[in-house]
């Protein structure tokens, strides 16, 4: 099966009015992204979602999604504005989502109209109280970031309840993860990821508190929705049923990051700012928006992936979003992305047995076709035969049950595929695709009456 390239993550800047100690880009430097570049980035996927065979595309649809990082991508504002601008304009019949991911300090009122005209929802990156966020998440002048960012959050859970937050637990502080989330559940915000600081320091003695603190969570979520209110925290739900896909996420396959100078990256983590090589010369480097894939040998081992002996054999390989773990991160620690460390090991392990204590105290609703990703950093897209997307009937389409950090699927919130006109061909594939699973339905009625005979 061929993977065509139709997402991406765009490095508007590598600049950041933040000075996280514990960021996975390692460090920041003042290199923005020209529109010009942005432009073609946008042009490559056009260009890939155009040319592929509709069979190869996600539910048979052709469309892109542009996610917006950095550093802090709403540094970039004018510029951001200028990419929305030209993708809408050369869309034509091509469906096109914008989502991203943002500190929150410069997410003012004053932004709040063109966002919500363009329907661009962002994740914030909050780690909950004062102590626990400003802790690592603090200002260049070295003050913290939490007050400006929680004032932002007022407003902005006002006019978009089902915004998300991203929490990155680290060790050191993970005795008060409840007393964080219960925090930011108290301020409203009631759709929370986390993806923790693998490079935190983490020893088997903090796990043992983590897992404590998420059965409280847990504990807290089902007194919330006794009182009608629903907080959701994925992780705990996507642990619970048997994930049958072959890849981790969607990393190297439709989804890429897309530097400043237009180099393509497996994925926004792989791209570390304080590598100043040329783009030709970075291992991890797939190729650029002017020159397509440079390193098809690199991205085979995605499109192919397969993790390193041992994993199989794990009772959570298959019954888990695992399924070898975090390229990235695998890439971090073992400088291989077929080889996880301990630590994410030990996080899914640990995931699970929460997992288990939710589907008790809380209960689970399946919804079909969804899958997430391990990390939860970033929605990725699955291509699979049976991947659902229109999960309540709205017309919404989306990624997967939590796309673009629009928390749970309404008509009345999200972002419907906006499809101008359909040509004669894209017809007849349609038609042909239903009629290849109109041939397999009839096969297994053969089948089933053969058996009953």
């Amino acid at each position: 099966m061929n993977f065509p390239i139709t997402n991406a993550s765009f490095n508007l800047t590598q600049g950041c009015n933040l000075n996280c100690s514990y960021c996975f880009s390692s460090g920041k430097t003042a290199k923005r992204m020209p529109f010009d570049v942005a432009r073609r980035g946008v042009d490559f996927l056009f260009r890939n979602v155009r040319e592929a065979d509709i069979t190869d595309l996600a539910q048979g649809k052709r469309r892109i999604e542009v996610s917006f990082w950095g550093g802090e991508p709403l540094l970039e504002w004018k510029l951001l504005k200028e990419v929305v601008l030209y993708a809408e304009q050369r869309r034509y019949d091509i469906g096109v989502m914008f989502g991203g991911t943002t500190n929150g300090v410069l997410l003012t009122e004053d932004k709040f109209s063109f966002l919500d005209e363009h329907k661009i929802y962002f994740m914030v990156s909050l780690d909950g109280t004062q102590e626990t966020h400003d802790k690592f998440r603090k200002m260049q002048g070295g003050l913290g970031s939490q007050a400006i960012i929680m004032r932002n959050m007022e407003k902005v859970i006002r006019k978009w309840p089902f915004y998300k937050v991203r929490m990155s637990p680290y060790a050191e502080g993970i005795h008060r993860f409840y007393q964080d989330v219960k925090y930011l559940v108290d301020h409203g915000m009631f759709n929370i990821m986390f993806s923790p600081v693998y490079e935190s320091g983490w020893t088997e003695r903090h796990w043992k508190i983590w897992e404590a603190e998420c059965i409280k969570v847990v504990d807290l979520i089902a007194e919330k929705r006794a009182k009608g209110v629903r907080v959701e925290i994925e992780h705990f739900k996507s642990y619970m049923q048997v994930d049958r896909s072959n890849w981790p996420c969607g990393a190297g396959r439709f989804y890429v990051g897309i530097d400043v100078d237009g180099a393509i990256y497996p994925c926004h983590r792989f791209n570390k700012f304080s590598d100043t090589r040329s783009w030709k010369d970075k291992e991890v480097c797939i190729g650029h928006v002017d020159h397509g894939i440079t390193r098809p040998e690199f991205r085979q081992k995605f499109t192919d992936f397969s993790p390193l002996s041992g994993c199989e054999s794990c009772e959570l390989f298959l019954s888990t979003p695992c399924h070898g773990g975090c390229y990235a991160v695998n890439f971090d620690f073992n400088q291989d992305i077929q080889k996880a460390p301990k630590d994410l090991c030990r996080y899914v392990k640990m995931q699970k047995i929460v997992s288990e204590y939710y589907k008790e105290k809380v209960g689970f609703e399946k919804l079909p076709g969804s899958r997430p990703c391990v990390c939860h950093n970033m929605c990725y897209l699955e291509n699979t035969p049976d991947e659902v997307k229109d999960i309540d009937a709205s017309g919404v389409q989306c990624q997967c049950n939590f796309a673009n950090y629009m928390g749970a699927l309404n008509s009345s919130l999200a972002r419907p595929l906006q499809i101008k006109q359909i040509t004669s061909q894209q017809v007849m594939e349609l038609l042909t695709k239903i009629d290849k699973r109109l041939g397999k339905v009839e096969e297994y009625i053969v089948l089933k009456e053969g058996n009953k005979t």
